[in-house]
């Protein structure tokens, strides 16, 4: 394993074992959620959002640490930005993920996403949250 392979691997440890935005929100705005018909997983994403910008968000996951991981860093990317900021986003992930289409730059942790790619068995678990916030964000 190489350096960059070694950080990319800890920051899915480090979310997978510590996830951001697992709490109950009151008062939101945007709920969704998505159901994996290929490993059952499940995750649920529910916004804040005031003034178009996410002031917070929320994902649970029932499902793998992968899946946890990439929702607790789409939490912690995302929350403080606008909702058009989110969606641009979600686009540039499913683009990648997709299409193989990569960004010249990946913003914070989401670079996980460029060594996820090359494990296809596990694009499932690492869209589940993306998936739920897309639902979200079409109420």
């Amino acid at each position: 394993m190489n350096k960059e392979e070694g950080l990319l691997r800890e920051i899915l440890e480090e979310h997978a074992s510590n996830p951001c935005g697992q709490e109950e929100l009151s008062d939101t705005s945007h709920s969704g959620e998505w159901k994996s018909r290929k490993t059952g997983n499940l995750c649920s994403v529910q916004i804040k959002v005031h003034n178009d910008q996410i002031l917070r968000m929320v994902a649970r996951v029932e499902g793998s640490a992968l899946a946890k991981a990439c929702a607790s860093i789409m939490c912690s990317e995302l929350e403080g930005k606008c909702i058009d900021s989110a969606r641009t986003t979600m686009q540039v992930v499913e683009k990648w993920i997709e299409y193989g289409e990569a960004p010249e730059n990946w913003p914070g942790e989401l670079v996980v996403y460029q060594s996820l790619v090359q494990f296809p068995e596990r694009v499932d678990c690492a869209t589940l949250c993306w998936r739920s916030l897309k639902n979200a964000l079409e109420d």
